[in-house]
Formats: structure tokens, C-alpha cells, sequence
């Protein structure tokens, strides 16, 4: 679907429902210059992300043992 930038922001929400249905939508501006407007997937974290994340941001004031001289990294 191609239009013009002055109707892609006149119907905004009516060119939203479109690309979440899966269709681009390309925007022609005044000088010439084209972009285009569609429905990116979200990444999807995994339980090690969200974990990794907490591990690193609480502080016990505990040393951290580490495995590094027992043949694991």
C-alpha cells in the first residue's frame, strides 16, 4: 500500500490495523524520500535473560564463589 505522508498521519490508526494485518505500507513524503511503516515482531526473552538480569543486579555484600579452578569456566 502506498500513500502520501500527509494521509498516512490524517489515518494513522486506520494504516496501523493494516500492517498488524501483515501488510507494508509505504510513505511517499513532500521531497521525494520514501519510508515504510510495518509490524515488527517482539523479541522474545528467554527465563535465562530475565534471570541473568536479576543475578547481576542484586548485591548480597556476599563474595561470589567461583568455579574457574576446578576445571569449569
Amino acid at each position: 500500500m502506498t500513500t502520501t505522508l500527509r494521509e498516512f498521519s490524517r489515518n494513522l490508526a486506520r494504516h496501523r490495523r493494516v500492517a498488524a494485518n501483515g501488510r507494508e505500507i509505504t510513505v511517499l513524503d513532500g521531497k521525494g524520500a520514501t519510508s515504510v511503516f510495518k509490524r515488527m515482531e517482539a523479541p522474545v526473552r528467554t527465563m535465562a535473560d530475565h534471570v541473568g538480569h536479576l543475578a547481576e543486579s542484586v548485591r548480597t555484600g556476599k563474595r561470589v564463589k567461583s568455579l574457574a579452578g576446578y576445571g569449569r569456566a
